[in-house]
């Protein structure tokens, strides 16, 4: 009886094994968010407006719009001695009717447009915004929502 209470503690002691160490926290990065020093360093400026395009296609997708696409081809240039951040997604098209529209996802991705972009010191980076805006309305003003700044858009 002894020896079957000694494989049972000896079985028991195996069975429980070594316990787990605990996981740490999971590591979030935290969000970028401009400072009043991004602001004063990145000058914004359009340099082409295109209204009215009916569809996109790139080399991975073919995308209609609700109402028309506009493209709106940006340089955005910084003035610092160190890089800087922006995102396109802090760009809004104000239209003829004083509506605010923010960049369409679709439409940047179709066309392998950033999101982000860190841009170098006294580097000068063009890319293109898209947006999909009504048909009957016409495309006024670019407004940074983030700095509050507002580019008027060529003729």
């Amino acid at each position: 009886m002894r020896w079957f209470l000694s494989l049972l503690l000896l079985l028991a002691a195996c069975a429980s094994g070594p316990t787990p160490a605990s996981t740490p926290p999971p590591v979030r990065p935290t969000e970028y968010v401009r400072t009043p020093t991004d602001c004063a360093k990145l000058t914004v400026e359009a340099l082409i407006v295109e209204p009215g395009h009916g569809y996109l296609f790139g080399t991975h997708a073919e995308w209609l719009p609700k109402g028309q696409f506009v493209r709106i081809r940006v340089a955005i240039t910084n003035t610092d001695n160190t890089f800087h951040t922006t995102r396109t997604t802090d760009y809004q098209l104000s239209d003829a009717a004083d509506a605010a529209h923010p960049v369409s996802n679709d439409a940047m991705a179709i066309k392998r447009q950033p999101t982000e972009v860190n841009i170098g010191a006294g580097n000068r980076l063009e890319l293109d915004l898209w947006y999909d805006i009504p048909l009957d309305i016409a495309p006024k003003l670019l407004h940074d929502t983030v700095c509050n700044v507002t580019t008027s858009l060529p003729s």
